[in-house]
């Protein structure tokens, strides 16, 4: 059967090259307790929605807490590369719906922010237990051994 630990992740590694700010929001995706302690959450983390107040309709208008939206951020694109679990290779169109902010170029600066912290945690993570980044390789055909079947299909293993 295949490994299905989720990745450790170098925290110690990461306090030395992250902000201070930056680093509390990775500590949110690394599990604290038990024979995962150290390694990627296994489930995204929660996000309280926060009251903005009323819309020009009268209705009551949400933002995501910014700590724990930027947080669930960084688990998703984290885990979508990393993890060993199939349902998080799906693509993650709407990670950034967690993130607050306004839409165009302010969420465009918070997202680059993010992603770069995604890089630097993914950094940590030895390159054999990228498993989405494998994963999708494969299906694009960058990774693999290309297999011609019989009626000329080409198969990535």
């Amino acid at each position: 059967m295949r490994n299905q630990e989720m990745p450790r992740i170098d925290l110690e590694h990461l306090r030395t090259i992250l902000l201070p700010a930056d680093f509390e929001l990775v500590r949110g995706i690394v599990s604290t307790q038990g024979k995962n302690k150290g390694r990627l959450r296994a489930s995204k983390p929660k996000v309280d929605r926060l009251s903005i107040g009323l819309n020009k309709y009268g209705l009551e208008q949400y933002e995501p807490d910014e700590t724990q939206g930027k947080t669930a951020y960084i688990w998703r694109m984290v885990a979508f590369s990393a993890s060993p679990k199939s349902q998080h290779h799906c693509m993650p169109c709407t990670a950034d719906f967690d993130v607050p902010g306004h839409w165009g170029d302010e969420k465009r600066a918070i997202l680059q922010e993010l992603d770069a912290i995604v890089d630097a945690v993914l950094d940590t993570i030895p390159a054999d237990e990228w498993h989405g980044i494998r994963r999708w390789g494969n299906a694009f055909g960058v990774i693999g051994t290309p297999q011609v079947t019989s009626d000329g299909s080409i198969i990535y293993r």
